[in-house]
């Protein structure tokens, strides 16, 4: 019981001090997803996948989602590619190539971001990224 109070403490401690991504960052981690931070309307994520992996997996969701990619363009260390959302929003997606096995995603949904709408695709390329293995 002792240990659950000081887990609890610990916890509460990290919230208050501004911390709390970091006990989000290990829920992330089963998923493919080795940390995100939202940080100026953009998501940015660290897949633990590779680049060309990643790359294919957000062209599958983003098309799962009903986005309707308008540009696609990459490379063999990077690669954007553009949408739009049914409601016009625009859609842009990021993905750098970081090393052989983790590529690094920059989501940005809106003009100004929209969180939610960017965790959703987050989440997405981390579940089609999953069924993969």
């Amino acid at each position: 019981m002792k240990a659950i109070r000081c887990l609890a403490a610990v916890c509460v401690l990290l919230l208050l001090t501004g911390c709390g991504a970091i006990l989000l960052f290990g829920a992330g981690t089963a998923a493919g997803v080795a940390g995100y931070k939202y940080v100026n309307g953009t998501m940015e994520v660290m897949y633990d996948f590779p680049f060309i992996d990643t790359w294919d997996a957000s062209l599958k969701a983003l098309s799962d989602l009903g986005i309707t990619v308008k540009d696609s363009k990459h490379d063999l260390t990077g690669g954007k590619i553009e949408g739009s959302r049914a409601d016009g929003q625009p859609v842009k997606v990021s993905l750098t190539y970081k090393s052989p096995k983790e590529t690094e995603a920059s989501i940005r949904v809106g003009v100004i971001g929209d969180e939610g709408a960017s965790a959703a695709i987050r989440d997405k390329i981390a579940s089609v990224l999953m069924e993969k293995k």
